[in-house]
């Protein structure tokens, strides 16, 4: 696709594998959910739609690859185009949303959005890896038993992954920021409150669009 390529990783293997949930970090919902409680936010990321984050987008569109449903071809171009003269697009391959492996059989997910890898593959993770082959399953397999690994432990299936909390991706807080600039700047110098007229006036926020009207227009001023 049009994101570009990466190599693919070459997944370490597991030497000793820990023997408790404690041990291993299980990025599903609950703990997803607890990270937020914690941080005392959103439960799941406001930007999670492919109209408001390119790095959802890209990561939606790019699992097509590997069976999931396809985003309608007329739809993706125009979200393609939309997101690739935004300057949030990646601009350097280490960025990249990406997917790699045999053709018809991706092992590799890198710098994906954790929402999308939620419903997707059940895990909140901006990196996903495949065991290299079925030796290096079946070893595992065999070390997860002996230490009598839980059923929701991700290493029965994948060889590492990078857990992500929303708040953790890159883009997060730009689009936190250029959201919150869009509401200052439409901010309403009207308030429709209740007081003794029925209606307010919002001095502060009318000051500051008159100013702002001026300067777009080249006047000067003696402020």
């Amino acid at each position: 696709m049009k994101n570009g390529e990466l190599k693919e990783l070459r997944c370490p293997k597991h030497d000793k594998l820990k023997n408790s949930k404690m041990d291993v970090i299980i990025p599903d919902l609950q703990w997803y959910l607890g990270q937020s409680t914690s941080k005392g936010i959103s439960p799941r990321c406001p930007f999670a739609l492919v109209e408001s984050c390119p790095r959802f987008y890209q990561s939606l569109s790019l699992l097509s690859n590997a069976g999931s449903t396809k985003i309608a071809e007329k739809e993706d171009k125009k979200l393609f185009k939309k997101w690739k003269k935004s300057p949030l697009w990646p601009k350097a391959d280490e960025q990249v949303t990406s997917v790699s492996g045999p053709e018809g059989r991706y092992k590799h997910f890198w710098n994906f959005c954790p929402e999308v890898s939620f419903e997707r593959f059940g895990l909140f993770a901006s990196r996903l890896d495949e065991h290299t082959d079925d030796i290096d399953l079946g070893s595992t397999h065999s070390e997860l038993s002996k230490i009598k690994a839980t059923p929701d432990d991700w290493r029965w299936s994948w060889s590492s992954i990078q857990p992500q909390h929303y708040s953790e991706c890159p883009l997060y807080s730009v689009l936190l920021s250029l959201k919150t600039d869009s509401q200052n700047k439409h901010e309403d110098f009207i308030d429709l409150k209740p007081n003794f007229y029925g209606i307010g006036l919002n001095i502060n926020a009318l000051i500051s669009r008159i100013k702002g009207w001026i300067r777009g227009k080249g006047f000067c001023s003696m402020s």
